[in-house]
């Protein structure tokens, strides 16, 4: 691969890197704001996660109407046709993993310090190559065994030291991290499908958000029974107050949107080990300005642990550009980055 290719591959990547960090970091101390105990408190986390698929169901679906050149393959004539069974065997489960992690994710916060759930959240890699091994997105190296396996020690130790722990945020989160593994990887797949048309982030979210709101919708009645928050809570005590509680909630869902964009272009273009390995470093900087922003806290043990993490992380990098540099491309990560180069060069999504 050509170093002049290989430069325009690299800052790419680290555009959608950057603005992934940027929206995801902003959407965590969003949500912990929000929800967080001591803060404001407002205990429906999945009513919160429900209104923001419907967000996203209602600007994919703009987007797709009035710009169907650029994020509709059906309408565009630029191929793909999605089947009653390829949605219920590939869109669907997909959606149902990727609710249940965000559900989670926002529950465990009502427990939980920011830092804690941000290290308890950075074992998705582990996850991650545990999917992408079981579906053969990625073939097992040694060297990425090893790097992650520094990373997984580095999280271990961040752990270690949690001096706030609660068992109900610590399964929460863990089991987010799990469906946070599964999902990457079934989106990788749905990404990697020309034939089902949904070969953008746009068109990806658009077929998936439904299926996520109405799981949302239905986990937020069953568990949480909103309806009784409304007669009660001083939240929806006026038609104001009200409003002014659904703008709040509701405006977490355009970071998310944002942040999903971002996600989903990284995964079409490097795949998920890469998202879940630059992931690692995102969740530092959660770290710091939660210590920054709530007051956490870290031992020397935690802080350990990040400087392990980190060292995977360089490694990771290096071992990544150098087989770029050498064209060495295999599956996974590297495999998907050719196949867009080849069949996607007139994207114009980039």
């Amino acid at each position: 691969m050509p170093k002049k290719k290989v430069a325009q591959n690299i800052a790419h990547n680290l555009s959608y890197i950057a603005a992934w960090y940027f929206f995801s970091t902003a959407l965590s101390i969003y949500n912990k704001n929000l929800m967080g105990k001591d803060n404001w408190n407002f205990n429906l986390p999945l009513f919160v996660s429900s209104i923001h698929a419907g967000l996203h169901f209602v600007i994919t679906a703009c987007l797709m109407h009035f710009w169907p050149d650029k994020f509709d393959a059906r309408r565009s004539g630029k191929g793909g046709r999605l089947t009653i069974h390829s949605y219920v065997t590939q869109v669907v489960p997909c959606a149902i993993a990727a609710a249940l992690e965000i559900c989670m994710a926002n529950a465990s916060l009502m427990y939980i310090t920011l830092s804690f759930y941000t290290m308890i959240k950075s074992s998705t890699p582990i996850w991650v190559l545990v999917f992408a091994f079981f579906f053969r997105l990625e073939k097992p190296r040694m060297s990425l065994i090893l790097i992650i396996g520094v990373i997984v020690i580095g999280v271990v130790l961040t752990v270690a030291g949690e001096a706030q722990f609660d068992m109900t945020g610590f399964i929460l989160v863990l089991m987010a991290s799990v469906m946070s593994g599964l999902r990457w990887s079934m989106t990788q797949m749905l990404l990697q499908k020309d034939t089902l048309g949904m070969d953008n982030p746009i068109a990806t979210l658009y077929y998936i958000s439904p299926i996520m709101f109405v799981l949302m919708s239905i986990l937020s009645l069953v568990i949480e029974d909103p309806f009784v928050e409304f007669a009660q809570s001083a939240f929806f005590s006026s038609f104001q107050a009200g409003m002014t509680t659904l703008m709040m909630a509701g405006g977490g869902g355009f970071l998310a949107f944002a942040m999903t964009v971002a996600e989903f272009k990284l995964i079409k273009n490097t795949g998920t080990v890469t998202l879940s390995v630059a992931g690692i470093s995102k969740e530092i900087v959660i770290i710091s300005l939660s210590m920054l922003i709530f007051g956490d806290r870290l031992t020397f043990v935690n802080l350990l642990g990040l400087l392990v993490s980190i060292s995977g992380i360089m490694a990771y990098n290096y071992d990544k550009i150098r087989k770029l540099q050498h064209g060495s491309l295999g599956s996974g990560d590297y495999e998907i980055l050719s196949q867009h180069s080849r069949h996607h060069k007139g994207d114009n999504t980039d």
